[in-house]
């Protein structure tokens, strides 16, 4: 059984009220399973997304629609640990579920 988190769009909707995400360059920290990726990358330019669970990276590059895989990249990496070139993005994205 798939497992299936805000399932109304709520977290998504109140994410787009709060900024646009067309054609920007979006870095994402904390991704998880990419839940939230494949759809802010429908409208993004293109999106880094990491986080330090391996295995939620894993699940996220294989959910990943073919037309999406030329925008996102995904890492694994703590935030710590990640190093990005300064003004390589246009928005930076951390969204935390339980």
């Amino acid at each position: 059984m798939s497992r299936v988190l805000d399932p109304e769009g709520a977290h998504l909707a109140a994410l787009h009220r709060l900024g646009s995400f067309r054609d920007q360059r979006v870095l994402e920290l904390g991704c998880g399973d990419g839940r939230l990726t494949v759809s802010i990358a429908g409208h993004a330019a293109s999106v880094l997304a990491f986080d330090p669970d391996a295995e939620a990276i894993e699940r996220a590059r294989r959910s990943l629609p073919v037309e999406l895989q030329q925008r996102v990249a995904y890492q694994v990496a703590s935030g710590k640990a990640l190093e990005v070139e300064p003004g390589s993005f246009d928005l930076a994205l951390f969204s935390w579920s339980l």
